[in-house]
């Protein structure tokens, strides 16, 4: 294959048709920065948002060669424009402008709907929903590994002269990371300290009944000069964490990992019943990895999400099947959660349970003085003590409902639930309609598969600030701009039977 045909095959995925030069160009630059976007997602928000930027800007450049705008309307459009609008009035009247007005930026992560659903063809969506799902197993893969191979150092005693000896850390804990860098072994850790000048803070990552224990240290030419600067006896790698990726936010990992299991399952209802090897295996490993992050509120969204998705869109032995699935899983997640952190945290009687609940009631608490707009994204952040948050650790609500409302008012929220209301009832008539027209195509699990992954997103938000979570919500958004993408193709064209086996790919 020539460059020349590279190119002109690039340019059959994109709509619309270019004939101006500069335009294809751009063309094609729009399309590697979703290519750059679909393979980062997963693992890197640096890496996924210049994607988007470029995505973004070749967007713009094209349209302003071809000398006309394309932009596709979504039945979503008002709710969004009704969401940004009480943002940005909400980060003028914050009581943190400084604060707020600089967050406005993640308003642009909205754009990666419009970036599918305007130029992307069919064939398009589809090979990059292929490259999402193989990134994403290619985390799987890594995860599942450092979970047999092990993590970390498992301290064994923390040593009288060590700089950690004030510190939360104890015999039995794990450090895992060094500003950043994972570490394994004493010799490691001192080649990463050695990296940074004296007075420098660094933070030390670690897990304490496989929850995290942030630990503080600054650097001294003293430290710098020893074998063995943390001052501590280590023992071999601990099996006893909570997987996430190649980051190191377990609860981000988590959630993603609930998107690719949801969109696994909606492969699996969708799929030919001579094809569900493939979508089972991809269910099996994904939802696997979710367990193994540990976290409750997730797979219990995931599992909710799973019974409802298989209740209304599979078929009477199937839906047993998965109903079977999700009971074991559930049983499966209990002795995992058992194994990897405290057993306090499965009758929510630990600390992080207590803490949540406090931030909660803090936030509702606040919601009342600031009813229409609220008080300014991360505006709290400056007065933690001041409106009654526990703890000194700055951080949010652990809510998604509470913390709209309490940064950007109620009318916000309703917007966010018109908005989120909108693309579930989207995802559904997509799969409706390519379940009546062209049954067995691609359209069909994916629009299945985002919806169930709305559902589950929306579940865990009440005990999570998911929509914080930039790595989260764009691959969330991201999907359903090619749910968008695809539909349109499949509304203007009429059925196939050709389509009928398109989603037979996958499984060959």
């Amino acid at each position: 294959m020539t460059l020349a045909s590279l190119f002109d095959r690039a340019d059959e995925l994109l709509t619309p048709a270019n004939e101006n030069s500069m335009a294809r160009w751009a063309g094609r630059c729009l399309l590697l920065g979703l290519v750059i976007f679909a393979l980062a997602v997963p693992h890197s928000i640096a890496a996924a948002q210049i994607g988007l930027s470029l995505g973004v800007a070749a967007w713009l450049v094209r349209d302003l060669a071809a000398r006309r705008l394309h932009f596709t309307r979504t039945p979503f459009d008002w709710p969004l424009l009704g969401f940004c609008a009480l943002t940005v009035v909400s980060a003028c009247a914050s009581v943190e402008p400084a604060v707020s007005l600089p967050k406005l930026r993640s308003l642009t992560l909205f754009a990666l709907i419009y970036l599918g659903a305007t130029n992307l063809r069919p064939r398009a969506a589809r090979l990059l929903v292929m490259m999402l799902v193989c990134s994403g197993l290619l985390g799987v893969g890594f995860s599942l590994g450092e979970k047999l191979i092990g993590r970390g150092m498992v301290v064994t005693a923390v040593n009288p002269d060590s700089p950690l000896v004030a510190s939360e850390l104890q015999a039995g804990d794990v450090i895992w990371m060094v500003a950043r860098h994972r570490v394994s072994s004493v010799e490691e850790a001192a080649r990463v300290i050695r990296g940074h000048r004296a007075g420098e803070r660094l933070e030390l990552e670690a897990l304490h009944n496989g929850d995290p224990l942030p630990v503080k240290l600054t650097v001294t030419e003293a430290m710098r000069a020893q074998a063995n600067p943390l001052g501590v006896s280590v023992g071999g790698r601990s099996r006893r964490f909570r997987v996430s990726g190649f980051s190191r936010h377990f609860i981000t990992y988590a959630e993603q990992m609930q998107i690719f299991g949801l969109l696994a399952l909606g492969l699996l209802l969708a799929a030919p019943r001579r094809r569900l090897a493939v979508p089972a295996c991809l269910l099996t490993l994904f939802g696997l990895t979710l367990l193994l992050t540990a976290s409750r509120s997730v797979i219990a969204s995931f599992l909710l999400a799973a019974l409802v998705v298989a209740a209304v869109a599979g078929g009477r032995r199937l839906s047993l099947a998965v109903i079977f699935v999700v009971l074991l899983l559930g049983g499966a997640a209990t002795l995992v959660i058992f194994a990897t952190r405290d057993r306090t945290v499965v009758r929510f009687a630990d600390d992080s349970s207590g803490r949540r609940l406090s931030y909660m009631r803090a936030g509702l608490r606040l919601i009342p003085k600031h009813p229409l707009f609220g008080v300014g994204m991360d505006a709290h952040q400056r007065h933690w003590k001041e409106w009654g948050f526990p703890g000194d650790y700055v951080t949010h609500t652990h809510s998604t409902p509470i913390q709209i409302a309490l940064e950007r008012g109620l009318p916000a929220l309703a917007c966010l639930v018109w908005l989120v209301i909108g693309m579930c009832r989207q995802c559904w008539r997509s799969y409706r309609r390519a379940g009546s027209e062209l049954a067995g195509t691609w359209l069909a699990w994916l629009a299945l598969g985002t919806f169930g992954a709305l559902l589950g997103f929306s579940i865990s938000s009440l005990v999570n600030y998911n929509f914080g979570d930039s790595e989260v919500l764009m691959l969330l958004l991201f999907l359903i701009g090619l749910v968008l993408a695809i539909d349109q193709e499949v509304q203007l064209q009429p059925a196939s039977r050709n389509d009928a086996g398109a989603i037979n790919a996958i499984g060959r």
